[in-house]
């Protein structure tokens, strides 16, 4: 059965389509001589080699690694010359220039892939526009460019930490390609677009700032009597009512200062 051959890709719609006769919404993996129909919504076939299909509405098409069927609707391909493609006489299919994988191989070993970078569970991840492949990425300055399309380049690593990841990447550099137009790739991975705020307290809290001078003592609040006042009130106990007159003196010259 198809569905017992290596998965070769994935297919993407932003509604309905059928795979194998049943209904799925959003996507779906693809395997070898796997059966793709639309509804009302087109879709897109993207190969692990880097072949595109765009399958418009109310078409109908079987794929596997190196060729396809297009039984009827309309599609545009963009593959190698040395990918079949065999159209019934109820269908029409454009081709459309083959740019290869963007997964290639760079220089001293590295690897490629430009896609959404997003986060989930503590990690970093990046789907592959080109393949769908979802690769967590390892490295810094990776929290600014969350919720961008990117390129990064690097060296394969170990096992993934986090589904659906299927490989790593230990990052040597990351570009921005274009800002923001991640809200659909982070739905589907289940994932966000921005690094929660709680995931970088930490390392804010385990930076020694420089102590800050100390402030200078604020003036004592003035909530006791002025001398004069005193003054006033022990003449007023030793001498009657010109003890009152002094005391009342003193404290008129105490809050005139």
């Amino acid at each position: 059965m198809a569905l017992a051959a290596p998965a070769i890709g994935i297919v993407t719609a932003s509604g309905h389509f059928n795979v194998e006769g049943s209904q799925v919404w959003g996507n779906a993996t693809l395997f070898e001589g796997t059966t793709v129909e639309t509804t009302a919504a087109s879709s897109e076939l993207a190969l692990r080699n880097g072949v595109k299909v765009q399958l418009a509405a109310g078409s109908r098409a079987r794929i596997w690694q190196n060729r396809l069927v297009l039984e009827k609707g309309v599609a545009q391909l963009a593959a190698p010359v040395s990918f079949e493609a065999r159209v019934s006489e109820q269908a029409k299919l454009i081709r459309a220039p083959f740019k290869g994988n963007v997964a290639m191989q760079a220089a001293q070993g590295q690897t490629v892939h430009a896609g959404c970078m997003v986060y989930k569970d503590g990690h970093f991840l990046v789907q592959d526009q080109n393949t769908a492949e979802v690769i967590e990425v390892l490295g810094r300055d990776l929290p600014p460019n969350v919720g961008n399309r990117v390129e990064v380049r690097g060296a394969a690593s170990s096992t993934p930490g986090v589904a659906p990841a299927t490989s790593v990447m230990n990052v040597a550099s990351v570009a921005v390609v274009a800002q923001g137009g991640c809200l659909s790739v982070a739905a589907t991975l289940d994932a966000k677009t921005e690094v929660p705020a709680s995931t970088v307290a930490p390392v804010a809290a385990s930076a020694k700032p420089s102590p800050s001078p100390s402030p200078s003592p604020a003036p004592a609040a003035h909530t006791g009597m002025s001398t004069g006042a005193k003054i006033g009130i022990v003449a007023a106990i030793g001498g009657g009512g010109a003890g009152a007159a002094i005391a009342l003196a003193g404290h008129k010259s105490a809050t005139s200062q």
